[in-house]
């Protein structure tokens, strides 16, 4: 009984460990995030393993690539819940995309080593969400908000034109962060203490063409995608009625060919009863004029045999 017992008990653990194990290994799955190039103008190149290629409209952005723009060059990258826009001169790494599947949540950091990033998310973010942007001398992270990080020999500036971007110096921890509201820009210089001031009406108007910029540009797709899909509906419309001209005029070809086809069977037919008919009436002619022997004076030479018989 105690071995039965002890047998359960094994059993049922390793039930458990194994449910565990999958367990762990369904809320560990992550898939990747990527996103895709929407929109570029100028010299913009992506970077990955140490390779370096021409960018171009309709390129999936992966985790590990960076995005490398030269003068008057930008380039728009679509995520699922944000778009970014790296501007001229910039390189920006894109360090973690992923998506765990377990809770559906979303793991986005980007890391702006010079230059400038704008950043529009387009959901608010949920809890155990990451979207955060590092720079060699800043962090920031947001909950579904628009701003601008702008890295330059050390130093960095944080602008937020919508909602709230939490900002601390990258030498120090997460409880070092401090909330820079819209309107406000933060900057970070590493050993000095952070400031915040407002946005300048000129920093304000940049900001506000890169978002119109922006808008415009996904009309513009929107746009172009809209005509596309006319051109073919009204190329699909036009095929169905070539093809259907297409099929009349072959309906209307096979019934000429079958007319054809009956009306030389017709006078194969005929030509063929009247050959059957010309033969027959031939063959009649010849039994009629065939020409009897006449045997009326011929008689057959029969010879009389008499049956003797002698007596005895």
């Amino acid at each position: 009984m105690k071995k039965i017992i002890s047998l359960a008990v094994i059993t049922l653990l390793i039930v458990q460990f194994t449910t565990c194990k999958k367990s762990d290994k369904i809320d560990s799955a992550t898939i990747n995030n990527d996103g895709i190039i929407n929109f570029l103008t100028g010299d913009v190149s992506i970077v990955l393993n140490d390779n370096t290629e021409k960018a171009n409209v309709g390129d999936k952005i992966i985790q590990g690539m960076t995005i490398l723009t030269g003068t008057k060059s930008v380039v728009d990258i679509y995520f699922e819940s944000c778009v970014i826009r790296v501007l001229e001169n910039s390189s920006v790494a894109m360090k973690e995309l992923i998506k765990n599947l377990a809770d559906n949540k979303e793991l986005t950091e980007l890391y702006v080593k010079n230059g400038k990033m704008f950043t529009q998310v387009t959901r608010k973010l949920t809890e155990k969400e990451k979207f955060k942007i590092s720079t060699p001398t800043s962090v920031a992270g947001v909950r579904g908000t628009e701003f601008l990080v702008d890295e330059d020999n050390g130093k960095s500036k944080i602008s937020c034109v919508e909602g709230t971007v939490a900002v601390r110096d990258a030498l120090e921890d997460d409880s070092s962060f401090i909330d820079v509201e819209n309107g406000k820009a933060a900057s970070i210089e590493s050993g000095k203490p952070i400031t915040v001031d407002d946005l300048s009406e000129e920093e304000i108007n940049n900001i506000k063409k890169i978002k119109d910029d922006i808008r415009g540009i996904r009309e513009d797709i929107r746009h172009k995608f809209e005509e596309q899909r006319e051109e073919i509906r009204q190329k699909v419309i036009d095929q169905k009625s070539t093809d259907k001209s297409r099929v009349e005029e072959q309906k209307e070809s096979d019934k000429a060919n079958v007319e054809a086809i009956k009306d030389t069977a017709k006078t194969q037919v005929e030509e063929i009863k009247g050959n059957t008919e010309d033969t027959k009436q031939n063959a009649s002619d010849a039994v009629s004029n065939f020409e009897k022997p006449d045997i009326s004076g011929v008689k057959p030479d029969v010879k009389n045999f008499k049956n003797t018989v002698k007596s005895e």
